[in-house]
């Protein structure tokens, strides 16, 4: 707010209405006016400003120990580890005050860490039906982190979180003029105060929060011109008790102030004085009675008679509107002298605009501190430490008798020569020189165990920094890069939490700000540009009247462990490969996924198209998706239909096949009746010719002949050539089946070496060649 000159209200500073009131005077003296009392000059807001004062005042008051060290802190990361006087009476003794500067090796690692992985997100439905408006939801806080450079500023907060033990940013919305509606930025943790009374992470429990800034005493009258004289009067304040301005600030808040108003190194004032005044903004909760929405999806939002979407949800029946009292989050401006602006918030979340990034907090009292708190009295040893070694190894201690030289000086100054030639009385005992020179290597043992001290409880080690250590195998490695990572992993948790809350904060005022057509262009990894629309009137680009949920969809802080665990999973599928082929296939795109290369979504996207394998966090089918199930689809109707045709086919075949059957048992029937009658008349026939027979039996052998001449054969003939056929045709039966078990068993045989070739080769292909058995 104060680095754009208006509250972070978003309310347009030049366009007030808290102006005083004016009438004219009585008619016996004109051409005067007679100005009233300004509203916020009321008792009732001198006391709210008051009651505002004195919480920022305790507030200070409680912290500045605290905010003394958190400022020393960064001191050390900064290489000023000496105090003054300690760094001048080495000065006096000849010693150099020596930084050597461990602790911020092990801090660039942290800071380090989070610049390589910085997190992706995305925004997810309430509903099904809801899913394009939350992409596209997802699309514009894309685009907004990148035209509000919403990484670096995130880095630059968690690295006061790292230092310190606490970052801040801070998410808004302005009139526009200069961009974009809302915009997210950096705040330095010395401009700020919270209520330290609070425990929760997100300040959901703390009353208040402070933030001050000095500013030039023109822009102050121009942001707030009705209350000039205010200004100008509490700047006056600050210039008579200087820039700590007494109670109101500390030397970490006031630090940058105070050495502007130094002198020039020649001692010369300057010509121009820059006249700042304190601007103090407070973000606080007032119990107050305010309208609600109870049900549906905005259960517990506050009532916006503006919204359409609200206004929608009420005629349709699913919410109703209450009053109730509740925490109503207001906002002020003011200097030490009053107020110069008081409101309720804007926005509708009902949150501090500020999300803070912890770090440590003590026990006691939960105050912050960074990871150098518990470095600091190691690193002074170090820095003590070297500088005493140096002194002893550059200096010389002689140890000499009472008048066994001339000039004691003259001697000391000789001596201090690499070439010097030093004299003695005769007869005096010989002079000692570099005495306890010994000293400087028990020194430097001790700085080398101080350095090893610093890393063990950074948890910041060699196997980290990627240095070579005395752990040579790669369980060991990956053990103790383990090891620091868990140490360390506190920063990054309370990060990833800072990140969610400041993700929730962006997509309300996305909601609540982006209400009208808007076009804007996003860029994937590789740069391509997307153009995108929202509000343009369809259903699928309406971002106001949906509700969605923000959430962080990945984080790659620990890019070491990252790495040792693809590693670990390439082992795995090489394992695999050779026993579960189909297996080691459908877990290829996930592998790939893990690893950090370059156009590593394009690649699992084609090995997705070539295994089949669906991506398992897609929540719609993709068009490719859908071509390919129609695909099947058609080929499935094609197999069912051609299924069906065979089945006709079939089915006509067997009908055809029974009439045939049919005619033919009819036909049978017809011969067997037949028969029966043939052999009626031929048993009449044979009666007959028996009775010839036996009356003329010279005649029988010769009718037998003729019979037999003619073709006629008996049914003795004939059973002898059935049971004749019977037999062939078993033999041949049994022939067919020896033949049939023969190729089967051939078969098996060629298919079994066949899966024995594919085993060899997929072997030699996963993880070498086969040992040979002669091995």
């Amino acid at each position: 707010m104060l680095d754009d000159y208006q509250p972070s209200s978003g309310f347009d500073l030049r366009d007030r209405t808290h102006k005083p009131f004016e009438s004219p005077l009585p008619d016996d003296q004109p051409g005067t006016a007679v100005t009233k009392e300004h509203e916020l000059d009321t008792p009732k807001m001198k006391k709210q400003h008051g009651r505002l004062l004195g919480m920022y005042q305790r507030e200070l008051d409680r912290q500045q120990e605290n905010r003394q060290d958190m400022a020393t802190d960064e001191d050390f990361y900064d290489s000023i580890q000496w105090d003054e006087h300690d760094a001048n009476t080495l000065r006096d003794r000849g010693q150099v005050p020596i930084v050597y500067n461990v602790i911020a090796n092990s801090v660039n690692w942290v800071i380090g860490s989070e610049k390589r992985g910085r997190i992706d997100f995305k925004v997810l439905p309430r509903r099904k039906e809801e899913g394009k408006p939350a992409e596209r939801k997802t699309q514009l806080l894309k685009y907004l982190s990148d035209v509000n450079r919403t990484p670096f500023h995130r880095s630059r907060a968690f690295e006061d979180c790292a230092k310190v033990g606490l970052g801040w940013l801070e998410d808004g919305a302005s009139d526009g003029d200069d961009g974009e509606p809302v915009y997210s930025r950096y705040e330095s943790w010395r401009n700020m105060l919270w209520d330290s009374a609070s425990t929760e992470l997100d300040l959901k429990d703390a009353r208040y929060v402070f933030r001050t800034k000095w500013v030039d005493l023109d822009f102050a009258e121009a942001m707030f011109p009705e209350r000039a004289s205010l200004i100008r009067l509490s700047s006056q304040d600050s210039v008579r008790y200087g820039a700590s301005d007494i109670e109101n600030g500390d030397d970490a808040m006031d630090s940058a102030e105070q050495s502007m108003d130094l002198l020039g190194t020649n001692g010369t004032n300057h010509l121009y004085s820059r006249d700042r005044v304190r601007m103090i903004e407070a973000w606080f909760r007032l119990p107050v009675m305010t309208k609600r929405i109870r049900g549906g999806d905005l259960n517990g939002d506050v009532w916006d008679a503006s919204n359409p979407f609200h206004q929608e949800q009420l005629q349709m029946g699913r919410i109703a509107v209450v009053e109730k009292v509740m925490a109503r989050m207001h906002c002020a401006i003011m200097t030490t002298g009053g107020l110069c602006y008081f409101g309720v918030t804007p926005y509708r979340h009902n949150e501090f605009p500020f999300t803070p990034i912890w770090g440590y907090r003590r026990g006691r009292d939960g105050l912050p501190y960074g990871m150098i708190r518990n470095l600091r009295d190691i690193q002074a040893d170090i820095n003590k430490r070297a500088s005493k070694a140096l002194a002893i190894l550059s200096t010389n201690k002689i140890l000499l008798e009472e008048g066994s030289v001339d000039d004691i000086d003259e001697f000391a100054e000789e001596a201090s020569r690499p070439d010097a030639v030093l004299t003695y009385k005769k007869g005096s005992q010989r002079p000692e020189i570099n005495a306890d020179r010994e000293l400087a290597a028990g020194h430097l043992q001790l700085m080398q165990q101080s350095i090893a001290m610093i890393q063990q409880s950074s948890g910041v080690t060699d196997e980290l920094l990627g240095r070579r250590t005395n752990a040579s195998s790669g369980i060991a490695i990956q053990a103790r890069q383990d090891q620091g990572s868990l140490a360390t992993a506190k920063f990054f948790d309370n990060l990833r939490f800072a990140n969610q809350v400041q993700g929730e904060k962006q997509l309300s005022l996305l909601e609540q700000y982006f209400t009208e057509e808007k076009a804007f262009r996003i860029t994937n990894m590789r740069g391509t540009p997307e153009y995108v629309v929202v509000n343009d009137g369809l259903p699928e680009n309406d971002i106001v009247r949906s509700k969605a949920d923000f959430v962080i969809s990945e984080q790659e802080w620990r890019a070491s462990v990252r790495q040792a665990q693809v590693a670990e999973l390439l082992d795995v599928m090489q394992k695999l490969a050779p026993v579960a082929p189909q297996a080691m296939l459908a877990m290829l795109d996930l592998v790939v996924e893990s690893m950090d290369i370059p156009s590593r979504e394009e690649i699992v996207s084609r090995l997705r198209k070539i295994t089949g394998m669906r991506d398992p966090d897609a929540e719609e089918p993709t068009p490719e998706e859908l071509a390919a199930a129609q695909a099947q689809e058609e080929q499935a109707q094609m197999q069912r239909a051609m299924f069906e045709a065979d089945l006709a086919d079939k089915q006509a075949s067997a009908a055809k096949k029974g009439a045939e059957a049919e005619r033919v048992a009819a036909q049978t029937r017809q011969t067997v009746a037949q028969t029966a009658q043939t052999n009626v008349q031929a048993q009449s026939g044979a009666i007959d010719t028996a009775l010839k027979a036996v009356g003329m039996p010279a005649a029988v052998p010769v009718a037998d002949i003729i019979l037999k001449e003619s073709g006629f054969r008996s049914r003795t003939e004939d059973e002898s050539d059935q049971a004749q056929a019977a037999r062939a045709a078993q033999q041949e039966a049994e022939a067919a089946q020896q033949e049939q078990m023969l190729a089967e068993q051939q078969a098996q045989e060629k298919q079994q070496l066949a899966d024995q070739q594919t085993a060899a080769a997929q072997q030699q292909a996963g993880l070498g060649a086969p040992p040979s058995m002669n091995q």
